[in-house]
């Protein structure tokens, strides 16, 4: 897929209810997915981000899913936004769906003029996020985002295909960089010195931000992790992985929302949806919904490291041997190799998870989790034990071992609830 040439005149307009049922039914096929006639489809906005507009359209036979780029952030017209990021999430499905068609959506339909893309309803599914902050644990479908990370960022990595395919999709994504920017200055950038979209409600957590900000060892990690993000291209992310982009029936999940795909270190999106959990962790105040994300993290990484390494044993012959990385008959060797390539994406992930933390808690953007906690110093207590978490992950001076460190720093943070 090539890119648009952006900054084009278009005749692009905002949809609204009717638009939406008149781009329907101007698309044969998807018009005979709803089935009915116009009049007879329900459609409704269930835009929730910062970014698009998003519609779901229900007719007797079945629904879709509409969201259309708008020039702007909603939440914030001031912030001018290019319209192309719905093409880099179609271009995203289209890379990964034939790998993950079970756990992510299809691509049905792009219109690169008015930066529509259309995929299949998930009414019935449940947003992750807002499932947790109602008490309803899941802990299947941790191991089914392990296996999504597996299966979609192996796809699309030098482990699977030439070099050459690689390239061409790398050329593709490297052009999305208005959100890839929104991730350097917002995950990686904005919260470790002064800028107008950092912000905390309760002043007790400004004395952890001035440490994160003094501290010589957290400055750089961070450094290290920026580079690592835009330096190591390892596989297609979707860039955005946490769980208010994940739906689920609590058997059947799909991973949503990938506009801010891009080429990177596996060990990103590993990390921001276990930062995700962590952060739901810390706002939760049952012991036996605690025990329950501490399964989920688990979980998440066996099922991730399992999948992955499986995928790997497959890759053992090709016609082309520049696509065959530690193949040696040499099954000692060929093991140690691998054991270090996930072990560098385990440290990528706890990296990218505490920084995770500590933007969704005092950068833009924050998570709603800590909401359910009506009790303003309880609330208090569990941010700073999170960001005291995050802080201690970049400062380790020893790579944290999967899993066994990593879980013990957790514990650790976990007693002085």
């Amino acid at each position: 897929m090539t890119t648009p040439e952006l900054q084009q005149a278009s005749p692009y307009t905002t949809l609204d209810l009717e638009g939406v049922r008149t781009v329907i039914a101007s698309l044969p096929p998807l018009a005979a997915r709803l089935g009915g006639t116009p009049a007879e489809w329900r459609v409704w906005e269930v835009s929730d981000g910062n970014l698009n507009m998003v519609f779901v359209a229900e007719g007797p036979e079945g629904g879709v899913c509409l969201k259309q780029a708008l020039p702007h952030v909603r939440v914030d017209p001031s912030w001018k936004m290019p319209l192309d990021r719905t093409f880099f999430e179609a271009a995203y499905l289209r890379a990964v769906f034939p790998h993950v068609p079970d756990l992510t959506t299809e691509c049905l339909h792009f219109d690169p003029e008015q930066f529509i893309l259309i995929v299949p309803s998930l009414s019935g599914h449940t947003v992750m996020r807002t499932a947790m902050m109602a008490g309803h644990y899941h802990p299947a479908v941790a191991a089914q985002v392990g296996d999504f990370v597996a299966r979609s960022t192996f796809a699309t990595s030098l482990l699977a295909e030439p070099f050459e395919r690689i390239m061409d999709r790398r050329i593709c994504f490297a052009r999305n960089q208005t959100l890839t920017r929104i991730t350097v200055d917002l995950v990686l950038t904005d919260p470790y010195h002064d800028h107008p979209r950092n912000h905390w409600a309760d002043p007790q957590l400004t004395p952890i931000v001035a440490a994160l900000r003094t501290s010589p060892a957290v400055q750089a990690r961070i450094d290290s992790l920026r580079l690592r993000f835009l330096c190591t291209p390892q596989a297609l992310l979707h860039g955005d992985l946490h769980t208010g982009s994940i739906m689920t029936t609590g058997t059947d999940t799909r991973i949503i929302d990938g506009e801010f795909a891009t080429y990177g270190p596996i060990g990103f999106d590993a990390g921001l949806f276990v930062g995700n959990l962590i952060l739901s962790l810390f706002a939760t105040s049952d012991r036996a919904g605690q025990a329950l994300h501490l399964d989920m993290i688990q979980t998440f990484w066996t099922s991730f490291k399992k999948r992955f390494l499986a995928l790997w044993q497959e890759r053992e012959w090709a016609e082309d041997r520049s696509t065959l990385y530690y193949a040696t008959t040499d099954k000692s060797t060929q093991n140690f190799e691998k054991s270090l390539f996930i072990q560098n994406i385990f440290q990528d992930m706890a990296g990218f998870c505490a920084a995770e933390i500590i933007r969704r808690s005092i950068g833009y953007a924050h998570v709603a989790d800590f909401s359910v906690l009506t009790d303003q110093p309880t609330r208090t207590t569990r941010q700073k034990a999170a960001l005291l978490f995050a802080k201690d992950c970049l400062e380790q001076k020893k790579p944290l071992k999967p899993l066994a460190d990593f879980l013990e720093l957790l514990y650790l943070h976990m007693s002085a609830l």
